[in-house]
């Protein structure tokens, strides 16, 4: 059924454990209203808005609901497909926040849910006036008229976008060069990289939910289950919990598809002996979670295992220690290469010293990818990492200067994969390791919020072994 997202607390309980629930915030036309008016600030004088949410999706081939465009929600909170937010500050009062949604269809509802229409646009959305969407391009012009510039949002839409320029440009037909016109995303997402009170209890959720079903993983891991036990696991907790759907495709890897760091088929039958690489996570009232927890097939972890594991907690503690207002973004990725870099010679599979490697980047042949990214709304949230323009890929993580500030919300996730062939030992081969956490930075330091899922050994082991007891008559 296709209606509004509705937001509410869900009390959460799965094989018999209750998990403490973070309040979940009543999301109000305020909350959305708030961020129009912090988005409004930053708009130059006689600017003009217009934000399309994301096409809807085929119902056949998408297995989750329709999930609208983060920036538009983000702006309106409305959730159905096919809608248009214009924003226009320098309108009389009444007319400066319009929406544009499908009306109300009986027939269409009897297939699709319920719609929020024109009506249910302004009482229930904020929105001063709002209209049926087969009315914009007709009242288009009219809205853009006295305006001086143009910032778009166009949810992933092409076609709409070309069809929204030659209209803007038509007001001044005789002009040589285009009227001017701006991508909004920056605006939007440099607002999205600083969470507010109610978007911080939004992914405290989406974090506890996701450790509760890191919990109920564990407890289904033993030789002869499959990789699909361990993640339908994880999926009926986050829904159970009250997640509308995962945060991204759940990653569960074992033995020589613990070292591909996206590894999604999850067909393997678990063997004993192997490693478990679980990357999955929550999305919980569209703001996400993303949190990993690896662990030995058998229940226990070998000494070869074990080595690896310590190095790569001990990276992680590093970097978590290391937040706090007004550092780097990068300090977090250099506090976990030292550690990793430094274990791994210790045991031998890097050589040279530490300096050496780091500048030659020969930990990477291990230790592929950055330590952190943002996380908000989307679980590689965008917002700036402070740095020149084509830097792209896992670089923009390990070089990324902006500076923390308290409300700041990115993951810690330092790995170690190390595939058959490597140039090691066979004793290491198929041996990876990832731990993820999602990390809030307060006034004082950095909020693991995901660090209920067992992260020490003795804890995963402990996990684990629950789930192989037998149960209690």
């Amino acid at each position: 059924m296709r209606q509004p997202l509705a937001f509410t607390l869900v009390n959460f309980v799965v094989a018999g454990s209750a998990l403490a629930a973070s309040p979940a915030p009543a999301l109000t036309p305020a909350f959305f209203a708030a961020h129009r008016q912090n988005f409004v600030a930053k708009l130059p004088p006689g600017a003009i808005a217009i934000v399309r949410t994301a096409p809807e999706t085929n119902v056949e081939t998408s297995p989750d609901p329709y999930r609208p465009d983060s920036d538009f929600w983000y702006l309106t909170g409305f959730g159905e497909p096919n809608a248009v937010a214009v924003i226009r500050p320098w309108a009389p009062e009444g007319e400066r926040y319009i929406l544009f949604v499908p009306p109300r269809d009986p027939e269409q509802e009897t297939w699709n849910g319920w719609r929020a229409g024109v009506d249910g646009a302004k009482k229930d959305f904020g929105a001063e006036q709002a209209f049926p969407m087969d009315d914009f391009a007709r009242k288009l012009p009219e809205l853009i008229l006295g305006a001086k510039s143009l910032y778009y949002l166009d949810g992933g839409d092409a076609p709409f976008r070309e069809r929204l320029f030659p209209v803007w440009n038509g007001l001044n037909p005789n002009a040589t060069v285009p009227r001017p016109m701006a991508d909004a995303g920056p605006i939007v997402h440099e607002l999205r990289l600083i969470k507010d009170a109610t978007e911080m209890a939004l992914v405290r959720r989406a974090a506890e939910l996701s450790a509760e079903a890191h919990v109920a993983a564990m407890r289904e891991v033993k030789p002869g289950r499959y990789e699909y036990n361990v993640k339908a696991a994880m999926v009926a907790t986050c829904l159970n919990g009250g997640a509308a759907r995962m945060a991204y495709p759940p990653i569960v890897g074992s033995g020589r598809n613990s070292v591909i760091l996206h590894y999604e088929p999850a067909d393997k039958r678990m063997d004993d002996g192997a490693m478990i690489v679980n990357d999955t996570a929550c999305e919980y009232s569209m703001y996400a979670a993303d949190v990993t927890r690896s662990y030995p097939v058998s229940g226990k972890f070998t000494a070869d295992q074990r080595a690896i594991y310590e190095i790569v907690l001990a990276a992680q503690k590093a970097a978590i220690a290391a937040v706090k207002p007004g550092v780097p973004f990068h300090t977090m990725n250099a506090a976990t290469v030292d550690v990793v870099v430094d274990g791994l010679l210790k045991l031998g599979i890097l050589k040279g010293t530490r300096e050496e490697i780091i500048k030659s980047g020969a930990q990477r042949k291990y230790y592929p990818h950055g330590s952190s990214h943002w996380v908000g709304m989307n679980v590689h949230d965008p917002g700036s990492y402070g740095l020149k323009d084509g830097v792209t890929g896992p670089e923009r993580y390990r070089m990324a200067a902006t500076a923390l500030q308290p409300g700041m919300v990115f993951t810690v996730e330092p790995g170690i994969y190390i595939p058959e062939g490597s140039d090691t030992d066979k004793r290491w081969w198929n041996i990876g390791v990832r731990i993820e956490d999602e990390i809030l930075v307060t006034a004082t330091g950095g909020e693991c919020l995901s660090c209920a899922a067992p992260r020490e050994i003795a804890d995963v082991e402990k996990a684990i072994a629950a789930g192989a007891a037998p149960a209690k008559r």
